[in-house]
């Protein structure tokens, strides 16, 4: 690789981490409303625990989703293509956006539960469990760069994003 592919990897990096920065202000925008809306006096509407249940289930299932997904869209095959750098940086891009994508799902069902049972303590096991995915998926420099080394068996500098 050229200094000009390093400096490929480093802009799509630095975009990566700019996205993943606002899928936690999303989050926290989330937090934001339930605490507004629980200090303007919100009461449970319903207890309904097969509702709550639903919610459980599809948010282990969107947790696990998200890693999987990124090691599918990450998977390095036997016969290695010849693709460029910017092919294999827009992978890594995308492995980013879905995994972030799922994380922030898990707390939208949070958001979605809260408004129809005004679980409060809920809501937050859901954000706990997106800002853990989130953060396990953060787009970081020594993983993109094992991969990069993986995938064209080229050593990159040690640098970051600088």
């Amino acid at each position: 690789m050229n200094e000009l592919d390093i400096e490929i990897v480093r802009k799509k990096l630095k975009t990566s981490v700019i996205l993943w920065f606002f899928f936690i202000v999303s989050i926290l925008l989330y937090a934001g409303i339930v605490e507004w809306m629980q200090r303007s006096g919100g009461e449970a509407i319903s207890q309904n625990g097969e509702v709550h249940l639903v919610f459980i289930i599809a948010a282990a299932f969107f947790f696990l989703a998200a890693g999987v997904a990124k090691y599918l869209l990450l998977r390095i095959p036997a016969q290695k293509p010849e693709w460029d750098t910017r092919t294999l940086s827009g992978r890594l891009v995308n492995a980013s956006l879905i995994s972030l994508a799922l994380s922030e799902a898990i707390c939208l069902m949070g958001f979605a539960e809260y408004f129809i049972l005004r679980n409060y303590d809920s809501f937050y096991l859901f954000f706990i469990v997106s800002m853990l995915g989130m953060i396990m998926h953060m787009p970081r420099y020594p993983q993109w760069k094992s991969y990069l080394e993986q995938m064209t068996g080229t050593i990159l500098p040690s640098g970051g994003i600088e």
